[in-house]
This record gives C-alpha cells, sequence and structure tokens, in this order.
C-alpha cells in the first residue's frame, strides 16, 4: 500500500529551484501516529528521506528508548524540499506543498496522533503563538478525515542538538505522543 506520494519532479513552488530531492514520509500507511517536522535538511536532500541526520539520530533515540521502532511510525515533513540554507519555509510554500502533498498523506494514514516537531508545525497546525517551552508536551485536537486527532507538540530534535537543555522535554514529549497512540 502506498500513501504520501510525491512527485519526484514537483517544481510547483521555489523551493524545487535548489534541491536534489524531494523528500516524502517514510513508514507505515497504516501507522497509530506521524511525526511531522519542518523540511529537509542537507543529508535529508541527499538521501531522499526524513530525519536521517543528526536531528534524526535524536529522534530515533527517543523512539527507541520509549520501546518504539523507527518503522513502526510516520515520519513527514510540512515541506518535502530543502529551503536554501536551512531556512524555514516561507508561508507560500507551506501552504502549497501541504495542500498538495500532506493533507492528503494525512488523509490516508488517518492517525490515532499526529505529533508537531517544532514551533514552525505546531503554528501552522493550531497557530499558536506561545513559546515552545509552553507548548511542548501539551495535548489538544486536530481533525484529520473527518476527525478528532491527537495533537502533541515537542520540540524539533534539531532544537536539542543547540540546546541540550531541550532534550529531555523532547524525550518526554516523544513519550507523551507514543502513549496517546497506545504504542509506549
Amino acid at each position: 500500500m502506498s500513501c504520501g506520494k510525491v512527485d519526484p519532479k514537483c517544481p510547483n513552488c521555489r523551493l524545487s529551484k535548489n534541491r536534489t530531492k524531494v523528500v516524502p514520509g517514510t513508514g507505515p500507511c497504516d501507522a497509530k501516529i506521524v511525526f511531522i517536522g519542518e523540511a529537509p535538511g542537507k543529508d535529508e536532500d541527499l538521501k531522499g528521506q526524513p530525519f536521517v541526520g543528526r536531528a534524526g539520530k535524536i529522534l530515533d533515540d527517543a523512539l527507541e528508548s520509549a520501546g518504539v521502532s523507527r518503522n513502526r511510525v510516520r515520519i513527514t515533513n510540512l515541506v518535502k524540499c530543502r529551503p536554501p540554507k536551512n531556512r524555514r519555509p516561507r508561508k507560500d510554500e507551506t501552504i502549497t506543498c501541504t495542500s498538495l502533498y500532506l493533507d492528503r498523506e494525512l488523509q490516508e494514514i488517518a492517525p490515532e496522533v499526529v505529533c508537531a516537531l517544532g514551533q514552525t508545525v505546531a503554528k501552522h497546525f493550531v497557530g499558536t503563538r506561545e513559546s515552545m517551552s509552553k507548548m511542548v508536551g501539551k495535548e489538544s485536537q486536530i481533525i484529520i478525515a473527518g476527525r478528532p486527532t491527537k495533537f502533541i507538540i515537542a520540540y524539533h530534535p534539531a532544537a536539542c542538538l543547540y540546546q541540550r537543555k531541550n532534550l529531555s522535554g523532547f524525550r518526554a514529549s516523544i513519550r507523551t505522543a507514543l502513549v496517546a497512540a497506545d504504542m509506549a
């Protein structure tokens, strides 16, 4: 079963001009939980897979410490192409990519839980202006495939690379999301 198909030659926004590869989501199409990051980085752009660099290692470690292997969860991004110089995706890029790809991916999977990795993703879904330290680990709801879906916010794993103090909050929120999906 294929879900979250992405056009490998997508020309629909300016991010397509500098990418090496489009980076679709990975993981089972019937996953109970979907982790959504902001955008591919350098390693992801080269390999064509999400969260395979240093930030991916932090996510993998958090999953493993909660007793869940990466191949049991869905991992994807708001945008499927790397922004220049790892800048945040612009609003028009995010709207274009989510409307073409992510929205359909989430509809097809219909997860029980969505875990937002970072402020950009949290803001996209719930429009919050709160600081990350106030949002991390909180559960709310969004509607996917016509039904309420648990929505949990975590630090982006890259934030743990630059601020080691975020690591414990990140790990706790990943565990919270997995427990909400009845996986840990």
